[in-house]
C-alpha cells in the first residue's frame, strides 16, 4: 500500500489559493483525498456527501491544518439538494470556480450482474447516482460558473470500465461510467467558448471501500494485481494530484481530455 504523506499545508505551492471548489463524494476514498489535497493547495472546499460523520472528519483534517471547508450533506441524485449545495457555496464564497465530481457507487456482488440477470432496480440505483448524479452536479455547478462570468473547471471521475470490458459482470456500473465519458466530451465542446474546461480523471484499481471485498481475499487481490504492470493497487492519494492540476490555471489549455491513473493497466 502506498503510504500517506503527512498533511502539511506548506508542502505544496498555493496554486489554488482562494479557488472555490465543490467536491462530491468527499467523505471517503478518492473524493476525500482530492478534497484534502485541494485544501492543501489553498482552495476553499465544499464537501458534499451523504454521510455527515465522514464529511466532518475530512473537514476536521482541513480545519486543524488551517484550511477552509464547508460541510454540505447531500445526495447527488436529488436535484433540489444539489441546487441548494451550489447556492450555499455561491452565497458563502461569492461564486464557484471548480467542480470535482467523484460521487459514485459500485455494486458488484450486490446486484450488478450480467445483463440478463440484472434487476431494473439495481440498474436504476446505479444510474441515479453515477450518471444522473453527475448530470445534476454539472448542471448546477456550470450554471453558477456561467453566472460568475469567469469560466471554470469541471472534473468528472470516470472508469476504465467505460472504455474496456474490465468490469466483468458489472454491466450497470460500466454503462453508467460510459455515460460520464460521453458527458465529458460534449460538455468540453459546448462550454469551451465560455472558458469552462471539462476533463475526466480515470482511476484504475484503487484501494477504496468499493474494493473492500477484493482486499479481504489475498488470493483475489494477488490475481487482480497481476493484471496491472505496477503489480499493486493504487492509493487514493495517488489520484489527488491530477485533480489539483486540472483545477489549477496550469491546466488552462486542457479540456476534453482523459487522465488515466491505473498503474499501466489500460496500457496493455
Amino acid at each position: 500500500m502506498h503510504p500517506m504523506a503527512p498533511f502539511q499545508f506548506n508542502a505544496l505551492a498555493q496554486r489554488l489559493q482562494n479557488k472555490r471548489i465543490l467536491v462530491t463524494g468527499a467523505g471517503t476514498g478518492i473524493g476525500r483525498s482530492a478534497a484534502i489535497r485541494l485544501a492543501q493547495e489553498g482552495a476553499l472546499v465544499g464537501l458534499v456527501g451523504r454521510r455527515v460523520d465522514k464529511l466532518e472528519e475530512v473537514a476536521d483534517v482541513i480545519r486543524r491544518a488551517g484550511g477552509v471547508s464547508l460541510v454540505l450533506p447531500a445526495d447527488v441524485s436529488d436535484g433540489e439538494q444539489i441546487a441548494r449545495v451550489v447556492d450555499t457555496v455561491v452565497s458563502t464564497w461569492g461564486g464557484l470556480d471548480v467542480l470535482v465530481a467523484v460521487a459514485g457507487i459500485e455494486l458488484y456482488h450486490q446486484g450488478d450482474k450480467r445483463v440478463h440477470e440484472l434487476d431494473l432496480a439495481t440498474w436504476q440505483k446505479i444510474m441515479d447516482i453515477n450518471l444522473t448524479g453527475m448530470f445534476l452536479s454539472c448542471k448546477y455547478a456550470v450554471g453558477a460558473m456561467l453566472a460568475g462570468g469567469n469560466g471554470g473547471s469541471v472534473i468528472i471521475t470516470g472508469s476504465p470500465t467505460a472504455q474496456y470490458g474490465h468490469g466483468q459482470t458489472e454491466h450497470a456500473y460500466s454503462a453508467s461510467k460510459a455515460g460520464c465519458h460521453g458527458l465529458v466530451r460534449v460538455m468540453a465542446n459546448d462550454y469551451a467558448p465560455d472558458g469552462i474546461r471539462v476533463n475526466c480523471v480515470v482511476p484504475g484499481f484503487i484501494d477504496t471501500a468499493v474494493n473492500d471485498l477484493v482486499f479481504a481475499e489475498p488470493a483475489v487481490l494477488e490475481a487482480a494485481c497481476q493484471t496491472i504492470p505496477a503489480r499493486r493497487a493504487g492509493h487514493p492519494d495517488e489520484c489527488a494530484g491530477i485533480y489539483a492540476w486540472l483545477a489549477s490555471d496550469d491546466a488552462s489549455y486542457t479540456t476534453g481530455a482523459f487522465f488515466v491513473v491505473d498503474g499501466g493497466q489500460t496500457a496493455v
